[in-house]
């Protein structure tokens, strides 16, 4: 007569079976999940450089914000913390970001009343994520005296060797 049920052999066959599958899904939602917050900042970033740039056109006086490797501090107008003025929100950048061309630190996108980039300040650029390999589908931002876009880095923006202080 056969016996119901499984074996011991069968049964350390699955669970080992269930363990390999168990280690691979969480090493694969760890990347995901990495790569998700990447994308979640940057889309951030772009969006209060967007409100800063609107915030300008409404209330027709130019606004500043300043990006930090680690923060991004919006000021509501050109004055900022070197002229005695804190600035209106500060957020924390939990992965850090360089800028491409690198001119000064920190970088300072100054918008004029009627939305464009401050001529006498240089604020055109790229600002992209330290480590833009294996990152979300959007990691970096780039800034003209007109336009502000969002994009996947291609390589000629976000290069390897861009130096920071």
């Amino acid at each position: 007569m056969r016996s119901r049920g499984f074996s011991l052999i069968e049964l350390l066959m699955i669970i080992g079976i269930l363990s390999i599958l168990y280690a691979i899904g969480t090493l694969s939602f760890n990347a995901y999940q990495k790569r998700y917050r990447a994308e979640a900042q940057t889309r951030f970033l772009f969006s209060e450089i967007q409100k800063a740039r609107v915030d300008a056109i409404c209330q027709r006086r130019g606004t500043r914000v300043k990006v930090y490797r680690d923060r991004f501090e919006l000021y509501s107008t050109h004055l900022d913390d070197t002229s005695g003025v804190q600035p209106m929100q500060s957020y924390p950048l939990r992965f850090p970001v360089v800028w491409v061309p690198k001119n000064k630190y920190p970088y300072v996108i100054e918008f004029e009343p009627w939305g464009v980039l401050n001529a006498d300040e240089s604020s055109e650029g790229t600002i992209c994520l330290e480590d833009c390999s294996g990152t979300g589908g959007v990691d970096s931002i780039k800034i003209s005296s007109t336009r502000i876009s969002i994009k996947k880095g291609d390589g000629d923006d976000c290069k390897s060797d861009i130096t920071v202080n």
